[in-house]
């Protein structure tokens, strides 16, 4: 045994008072192992792919695994007896949709971007196609910044949003060296020939996603001047004819419609009731699920991977400081 402990009371004294101070700060340090391990391994499960709706941890969680985010443009414009909104609820609709496809998140994107013809009427919001693609470049950087690298930015049913998208796609990627997609719905769906019912009932099937099926009306409510022009329109006899001769839309020619019901109007085929619109939403919605899944989008990731790493690897070193933008 030890002599000090032995034949010295104040050393045995000292000596239990450090052994003490040692079992306490061993078990607080226990406590605080076992009270963080939890923190570190459980994360809650997604309840939403929505990104603006999840918590930081389940963000950072979700950027372990993935940088995807699908990101909606659309305008909040006149479209008759329509939801006015109704060119923003079908891309979200798609985005949801491809989101789920994927494992991947969505976000609300810019939701009145440039409406072209329509500004005329007091439903719609009007930004010009500058001002949204100033408004998109900084969502772009920002998402970047936080780690989703592919960003993929889609429209549906809003013709003059390319104006605004396409400009922010390729000035992003000629400063920042990152390829982001925008897939303008209009302009993909041809390829898939779809027959015309079933296009027709996408935007039934977008709402449906969305949560918003009860916005689109019921045939009769508006009364039986529904879609009818405010007052009496006299012809544009100089834009018929450049339209007859090919020079025509948003991207060719500045127009405005004659009339504030004369876009997205007609005599559009609404639904009789609310169990039928249901339906409709229904049987659209698993008419969009089926063309989200024909657009191959795994393989469309996959290789727009591919096309950055392709860019930063061999196509930066080999032009160095002529390209513009990051280096």
């Amino acid at each position: 045994m030890d002599s000090d402990w032995v034949l010295h009371p104040a050393k045995r004294s000292y000596k239990l008072f450090r052994l003490m101070q040692l079992t306490k700060i061993l078990s607080v340090l226990t406590v605080m192992i076992v009270g963080l391990t939890p923190l570190s391994a459980q994360v809650r499960k997604l309840h939403t792919r929505d990104m603006t709706r999840l918590s930081q941890i389940q963000v950072a969680e979700y950027l372990k695994k993935s940088d995807i985010i699908f990101i909606p443009v659309g305008a909040v414009e006149t479209n008759g007896i329509m939801p006015s909104d109704r060119d923003y609820v079908s891309p979200l609709g798609v985005a949801m949709a491809m989101a789920e496809e994927l494992d991947a998140l969505y976000m609300p994107g810019l939701i009145w971007s440039y409406p072209g013809t329509t500004l005329i009427a007091s439903s719609t919001v009007n930004i010009t196609p500058s001002q949204g693609a100033t408004f998109l470049r900084q969502l772009a950087d920002s998402l970047l910044r936080q780690g989703f690298r592919r960003q993929v930015y889609i429209s549906m049913g809003q013709g003059p949003a390319p104006l605004t998208v396409g400009l922010m796609v390729r000035e992003f990627f000629d400063e920042r060296h990152v390829p982001i997609l925008y897939m303008d719905m209009d302009r993909y769906l041809p390829r898939l020939k779809l027959a015309p019912e079933v296009r027709g009932k996408l935007m039934y099937g977008a709402h449906h996603i969305a949560g918003r099926i009860i916005d689109i009306p019921l045939a009769g409510d508006y009364g039986a001047a529904e879609s009818n022009a405010t007052g009496p329109v006299p012809v544009n006899v100089g834009y018929e004819e450049l339209g007859k001769l090919g020079y025509s839309g948003s991207e060719t020619l500045g127009s405005w419609v004659p009339d504030v019901m004369a876009h997205g109007a007609g005599s559009p085929v609404l639904p009789k009731t609310a169990a039928e619109r249901e339906q409709w939403g229904q049987e659209g919605e698993a008419q969009l699920r089926a063309v989200v899944k024909q657009m191959s989008l795994k393989a469309a990731m996959e290789n727009l991977r591919k096309h950055d790493e392709y860019t930063n690897k061999v196509l930066i070193p080999k032009y160095g400081k002529i390209v513009p933008g990051d280096r």
